[in-house]
């Protein structure tokens, strides 16, 4: 009966909506250059706000990073992808114009759940901003808005369900320059942003679109002209300014907002919300009651602060950090060493033994000054301790709202760090520290099953299995896409076997751990390695070489390859690959022991034993064994 149609399509309406509406929530927290440097993993960042969401959740012990650097590290665990087959291993290009040719197919993971009928927001720093992320500006803007629409982002409209791009709002970028001020499109006043409504802290921002972001008020500017630290750029500064003028503090207050505006429609609709605090990256900037929390006596020191004497030179940054201006502060190289009573850098020889690129003569720079080290760590901790903060006022919204028992909560830091531990700072090796983040997934109770509380599980897991993971909790399904990773569920089920305390112990088909990182053969002798932006296969033919590293339960092994780069959209894939009979160095570390705490970093990575007659045939396995991993992830799409 003709007339019967209606009824039957308001009936499947409302058993389409009752579907939708029972999917849980997802808050998405990643916190950029975040190491697990916090008492929950045994160090000294006082941070009591993640100290109580490990004891609802499950917190990995042993979390890896694909690469340890923002932007290629976010699009991996934003797409599910591994590096190699994004194309992106720097701070650049956009991998909607890489992926060997397939960017504008890729599904990243808001704009799969976007797809699935979710209300998709962000607020603060998710996708590296800027033309990394398709932006208008080198380090504004994008946050793959609407790949499709314009080269400009500027987004006549929200994406279709079948086009790509990633939010159903415009985003709300909030990042920070190193002097105080704030950083975003409506900071910035773009009209694309703004639509004639001028600086203002509750403008909302509609489509068409370049996105929205923080704004800051005159108080607080006047706060930081007061402070002495209005455009002064340096490594770290303390001011008895208010938590809402720093970047984390505005980016809480957005989120706060958001979650209330979701609740106001009665949770009828799912969302998916992702938060990106941009501390504790430099510089190490918060209110004085953050350092006040620490006492400079108490700050320890690196246990090595000088360079291994059995790890090749390729293996490290060269970076030196000190507690100066942003010039010194980045001035790694000759100028920075050769006038030690204006700065702390001394020469250090890396590995004389083990030469690299034929020469024996190489060195890092490393901060010998007891006090400026332990000043360092502590603005660290003090900064971990402010987004702390920022995080707990935002989980205390959460609750308040009703919608906590049905909101999945992930928490990560986009990749590890390093303070002084063998002369190096920041990120940019293969190394322990800067590859192994702290990675928290809280369960409601909504989603059916026997859900793990308070554990600490030590099983090797990677950023990109966030992504099946949420598919999988969330009951989505899984795009077309060669994805990396592989759903956390059953360490997420109590009783695992994976915690710290003998259990039932479920099988898993990855055990391992995938990082890599790109150098340079001629960076060993000019003493600057952080090869961190720009597209590698637009780089000179020196810039050739791509280290793996490899890590399971006992042990991590690196292997560093001479590398094809391609030309960043080589759709068949004989491109972009290592070149595997060019093994240019090769480390291995014993892990036996290795609990997964913090200073475990520091302890069992500081013999290279790979020339140990005893391990050949351990060092074979495991090359064999990377090799394999390599080559699985580089299948045609």
């Amino acid at each position: 009966h003709i007339d019967e149609i209606p009824n039957i399509m308001l009936v499947l309406a409302s058993v389409v909506a009752a579907v939708v509406a029972a999917k849980p929530n997802v808050l998405f927290v990643v916190v950029d250059d975040l190491a697990p440097a916090f008492e929950s993993y045994g160090y000294p960042a006082i941070a009591p706000n993640l100290k109580k969401l490990a004891e609802t959740s499950v917190q990995f012990q042993r979390a890896y990073v694909s690469i340890a650097v923002c932007a290629p590290s976010r699009t991996a665990f934003l797409t599910g992808l591994r590096p190699d087959v994004t194309q992106v291993w720097t701070i650049g290009p956009y991998f909607r114009n890489a992926t060997r040719g397939n960017g504008l197919k890729v599904v990243t993971l808001p704009q799969l759940f976007r797809q699935h009928g979710y209300n998709v927001t962000g607020a603060g720093k998710i996708f590296h901003p800027g033309t990394a992320s398709g932006g208008i500006s080198s380090t504004e803007g994008g946050g793959d808005m609407c790949p499709t629409q314009s080269t400009t982002q500027d987004c006549s409209r929200a994406p279709l369900p079948t086009e790509p791009g990633s939010w159903s709002e415009p985003y709300w970028f909030c990042d920070q320059y190193g002097n105080d001020t704030v950083q975003s499109p409506a900071m910035q006043q773009w009209e694309c942003s703004q639509h004639g409504q001028g600086i203002n802290p509750d403008a909302v921002f509609t489509w068409p679109s370049c996105g929205g972001g923080c704004t800051q008020n005159a108080t607080c500017v006047a706060c930081f002209v007061k402070c002495r630290t209005w455009g002064i750029v340096s490594s770290w500064e303390a001011c008895n300014c208010p938590d809402e003028c720093y970047p984390e503090g505005v980016i809480a207050d957005q989120t706060i907002k958001i979650l209330k505006d979701k609740t106001a429609n009665g949770g009828h609709t799912p969302w998916f919300h992702a938060v990106g605090f941009k501390r504790p990256h430099l510089s190490y900037r918060a209110p004085q009651k953050y350092f006040d929390k620490y006492s400079v006596a108490d700050i320890p020191l690196p246990v090595h602060r000088d360079p291994s004497p059995t790890a090749p030179s390729i293996s490290y940054a060269h970076s030196c950090l000190i507690d100066g201006v942003w010039e010194d502060m980045w001035g790694i190289g000759a100028g920075l060493y050769r006038d030690n009573n204006k700065n702390r850098c001394q020469l250090r020889v890396v590995n004389r033994t083990s030469p690299f690129n034929g020469t024996f003569e190489s060195y890092i720079e490393v901060n010998t000054d007891d006090k400026a080290v332990r000043d360092l760590r502590l603005a660290y901790y003090a900064v971990i301790s402010l987004v702390d903060a920022q995080f707990g006022r935002v989980m205390e919204s959460l609750a308040e709202t009703g919608l906590e028992d049905n909101t999945i909560v992930t928490f990560i830091g986009d990749h590890g760090y390093q303070n002084g531990e063998k002369g190096e700072w920041c990120k940019s090796t293969l190394f322990e520290l800067a590859t192994r983040i702290p990675m928290y997934v809280r369960v409601p109770q909504s989603i059916s099953g026997n859900w793990a509380r308070g554990v600490k599980a030590t099983a090797i897991v990677e950023s990109v299995d966030l992504y099946a993971t949420l598919i999988d909790l969330a009951g989505l399904t899984a795009p077309d896409q060669p994805l990396a990773g592989e759903s956390l569920r059953p360490l997420l089920l109590a009783g695992s076997g994976y915690g710290l305390e003998p259990k039932q112990v479920v099988s898993r088909n990855k055990t391992w751990a995938l990082c890599q990182w790109p150098r340079r053969p001629s960076c060993v002798k000019n003493h600057s390695c952080e090869d961190g932006h720009g597209n590698p296969y637009e780089f000179q033919p020196d810039q050739a070489v791509m280290g793996y590293k490899i890590r399971v339960d006992d042990w991590a092994y690196i292997a560093w390859f001479g590398f094809d780069w391609g030309d960043g959209a080589d759709p068949t894939g004989r491109a972009s690959i290592p070149i595997w009979h060019q093994v240019l160095a090769r480390e291995l570390y014993d892990h036996r022991g290795d609990d997964g705490s913090m200073m475990s970093g520091e302890t069992f990575e500081w013999d290279n034993v790979v020339a140990d007659a005893a391990n050949s045939a351990l060092v074979q396995e495991l090359h064999s064994q990377l090799v394999d991993i390599i080559r699985a992830s580089l299948v045609p799409w």
